[in-house]
């Protein structure tokens, strides 16, 4: 078993690092571009600091958890209360982000035996796995090309007689229902990677009998998540696509193997940037129509600009700069809205209150190039904030603004209220 610490997006903590996992640490942030732990010396100990990545990291029997720091703010003096709930909620932000499924009613009662937040996402996916393979395992007929004693299925004559020297052996070719499929073979390569990562006995239990299971699959060395896009869901299989969701979490690059040859060091992180913004995106998608006022409720809702696609610049009849805003609505020809999301802190005192000047710079080009009256910065609020953040900047043409807004995420986000306080918080952002 690993020991497990708890520490907070921008916290440091005191930590004995030596030559091992100073190597270890920087793989790590040369990996990801981004410093995702920072050693340092505090008061002549060592220290790592956490930055804007959360998500675990294994160094040998030693496991890191870094969260991020949405708990409720009556349980700041509790750090195992602050653990506890940031858990909870970033498995939820993920279930609203990657469209996974997390039931209240199964996490819980891991989360109560103080699980880390991988090895939950482990057991649901491996539990959820075993559970769909028991009802019925998915097959597809395959085109399956070969020479047999007996004939089957189509015969191919031409290729029969420039053989004599096989004419004891038919070739043909024939359709057969078979469970090695592209589907199940993303679903036993996750399987296979977990079974090596993995500290809990019963995750490795469940894992194993999976492993038995899907025998018959054909396993790739490797698997990026760019080969699930040919997937296709049907009615036939849709009963997998919460797995298969899941499946691309693990699958992304968010795993980092930290130790050649070693299984025992990892990470498995996650850039908040994006996390937040596939969390608002998904959020607002899901609850449009309480959110939205009838002006905006159907409207056409791009993330990424879909379909909207705007460059900075030309060069020879080439666009270059390609701009990109989280999420863009579009009425007729027009653009109301254009929403983009910073998982950033700020600050009340500053007069630019921490806005960078880069990112408006960015927002200045949105509302350019999409003739948009209002581009919206949203970014978290967090506990340094006693009120929500609600600041315009207006234009010099007087004709459009940059909104700074904060969205409060500090909630139960699997109960009702968490989500009715979401939506509220919302409809005041775009009712004004």
């Amino acid at each position: 078993m690993s020991n497990s610490i708890y520490l907070f997006e921008h916290e440091s903590i005191i930590f004995p690092w030596g030559d091992k996992e100073l190597r270890a640490i920087t793989k790590l942030n040369l990996a990801t571009g981004h410093e995702v732990l920072r050693p340092t010396v505090r008061g002549g100990q060592r220290a790592l600091q956490a930055r804007e990545f959360v998500g675990l990291i294994r160094l040998g029997n030693q496991s890191i958890n870094i969260l991020p720091k949405i708990y409720q703010t009556q349980v700041e003096q509790n750090k195992a209360e602050c653990s506890h709930q940031a858990t909870h909620n970033l498995l939820h932000l993920l279930s609203y982000a990657g469209q996974i499924p997390i039931k209240e009613k199964f996490v819980a009662p891991l989360l109560s035996r103080k699980m880390d937040w991988f090895e939950i996402l482990t057991r649901i996916f491996a539990s959820q796995l075993e559970r769909e393979w028991q009802l019925g395992v998915y097959r597809t007929y395959r085109l399956v090309e070969s020479e047999e004693t007996v004939l089957k299925g189509k015969w191919d004559i031409a290729k029969y007689i420039k053989r004599p020297d096989r004419l004891n052996r038919f070739p043909v070719s024939y359709d057969e229902f078979s469970v090695n499929n592209p589907l199940n073979r993303v679903l036993r390569y996750v399987v296979e990677r977990l079974f090596g990562l993995t500290h809990d006995s019963e995750n490795k239990r469940i894992l194993g009998t999976l492993r038995f299971w899907l025998d018959e699959v054909s396993c790739p060395n490797r698997l990026s998540i760019q080969e699930t896009d040919d997937i296709v869901i049907t009615r036939l299989n849709e009963r997998f696509e919460p797995l298969l969701n899941l499946a691309k979490i693990f699958l992304d690059d968010s795993a980092i193997q930290l130790a050649s040859g070693d299984k025992s060091s990892f990470a498995f992180i996650f850039d908040m940037n994006l996390l937040f913004e596939a969390f608002v995106a998904n959020f607002i998608r899901r609850y449009r129509s309480e959110i939205f006022s009838s002006s905006l409720e159907y409207c056409d809702f791009l993330p990424q600009a879909h379909g909207v696609t705007k460059y900075l610049a030309w060069q020879q009849d080439r666009g270059v700069f390609r701009m990109k805003p989280d999420i863009v609505f579009r009425t007729n020809d027009r653009f109301p809205i254009i929403l983009d999301t910073k998982y950033k802190n700020l600050d009340p005192k500053d007069v630019r209150l921490g806005v960078t000047q880069a990112d408006f710079y960015q927002m200045y080009a949105y509302s350019q190039s999409y003739q948009s009256k209002c581009v919206i910065l949203l970014y978290p609020q967090t506990n340094g904030m006693n009120s929500p953040m609600r600041t315009r900047f207006n234009l010099e043409n007087g004709l459009q603004e940059v909104r700074v807004e904060t969205l409060d995420i500090r909630v139960d986000l699997s109960g009702t209220d968490g989500k009715q306080f979401l939506i509220s918080q919302l409809r005041t952002i775009f009712g004004e």
